[in-house]
């Protein structure tokens, strides 16, 4: 009866999605997500003594606004010379 109340959302699920190690750049990852079109993009741990995803990186994580309000030291005028430019994100 339990049972009856759980939805299968295999058929909906990538069973091998895109992943990058924690330690990769956010700029490497935006080249991913650009040149394969994802829509996200799981994170796993360097080491395997952790849990398998350590987190979910998406198209809002490398929104400038998003970027800067996490990293305050970041000026706007230092994101627009930098190879992250808002623009690379309008494809």
């Amino acid at each position: 009866e339990e049972m009856e109340m759980y939805v299968d959302l295999h058929p909906f699920t990538n069973t091998s999605p895109y992943t990058v190690v924690e330690t990769m750049s956010l700029a490497k990852a935006l080249v991913l997500f650009r040149q394969l079109g994802l829509r996200h993009l799981c994170v796993v741990p360097k080491s395997s003594d952790r849990s398998p995803i350590v987190g979910i990186l998406t198209r809002h994580d490398f929104m400038p606004e998003h970027v800067l309000g996490l990293h305050s030291y970041l000026k706007q005028s230092n994101w627009r010379r930098s190879r992250l430019r808002p623009s690379m994100l309008n494809t």
